[in-house]
């Protein structure tokens, strides 16, 4: 299967799973969309070199940029269980 879909499918994926779920805290809701533009940034680059590729080291930041934002919901979900009411 080709590396951009794989990509691509995957991105919908978690674009998918980010409006399961409503980050509150509006620090962490920045950071998860500065990760999401960070995502975008790297698939137009990946897209821009498909001829050079980038070694695997795009998609490895693919994916650390994922997990971070799966971290931020987490951080989230923490928060709001934890929040002093």
């Amino acid at each position: 299967m080709n590396k951009s879909v794989v990509i691509a499918s995957l991105s919908i994926l978690l674009v998918s799973a980010a409006y399961a779920y409503d980050i509150r805290h509006p620090n962490l809701r920045d950071a998860y969309g500065l990760a999401q533009q960070a995502i975008t940034r790297v698939h137009d680059a990946y897209e821009a070199n498909k001829a050079v590729g980038f070694g695997g080291h795009a998609e490895r930041a693919l994916d650390l940029f994922k997990q971070a934002q799966a971290e931020l919901i987490e951080a989230d979900r923490y928060n709001e269980a934890h929040q002093k009411r």
